[in-house]
């Protein structure tokens, strides 16, 4: 599958000294799930009010679509059909010691809507989830991604999910990739 872009640290938080990691991977699956009046799907907490899009961790146990499809039941109630995998986007995350490898599919809601599975963690912080025309979602991933860039999201993970779904969003909405 197509790399789409790699962020490292210096990326993201570009004072942070460098420093040298020995990183572990962790394979992630996010899902642009797309409703029959063509809106997406975007997850964000009371906490914080910043959305990315849905999906998590991928278990070692699974294939990488079975993980999406997981995580997206999990957060939003959905059943989803994956009707294309959009590329894979991954970084470094010095903090955590941490290669995220995140692959990113384009799906289709089926069925109706069930109970949602948050973890203690997601209902403690209010995980919601947000729908939006593509261009209002990527117009507010537009403005969390400036955020970011003038360093106004500490969140340390946070700000790496909002760069590396807001590259996802355009990839998909208008056909955008970093030239390298």
């Amino acid at each position: 599958m197509k790399i789409l872009k790699t962020h490292y640290e210096k990326d993201i938080f570009p004072n942070r000294e460098p420093s040298d990691v020995d990183f572990k991977d962790r394979i992630t699956g996010k899902c642009i799930m797309v409703d029959s009046e063509g809106k997406i799907a975007l997850v964000g907490t009371t906490v914080h009010y910043i959305y990315t899009l849905p999906g998590g961790g991928v278990d070692d146990s699974e294939k990488i679509e079975e993980g999406i499809k997981r995580e997206v039941k999990e957060e939003t109630g959905f059943d989803v059909e994956i009707i294309e995998m959009l590329g894979v986007i991954d970084d470094y995350r010095n903090r955590e010691k941490k290669h995220c490898i995140s692959y990113c599919a384009v799906a289709n809601i089926i069925g109706e809507k069930s109970d949602i599975n948050l973890t203690d963690s997601e209902k403690e912080n209010g995980l919601h989830v947000k729908w939006l025309t593509p261009e209002d979602a990527i117009s507010l991933l537009q403005e969390e991604y400036n955020k970011v860039k003038k360093g106004e999201i500490e969140y340390y993970n946070t700000a790496f999910n909002v760069v590396r779904d807001f590259e996802f969003l355009k990839k998909y909405c208008r056909g955008e990739e970093e030239k390298e």
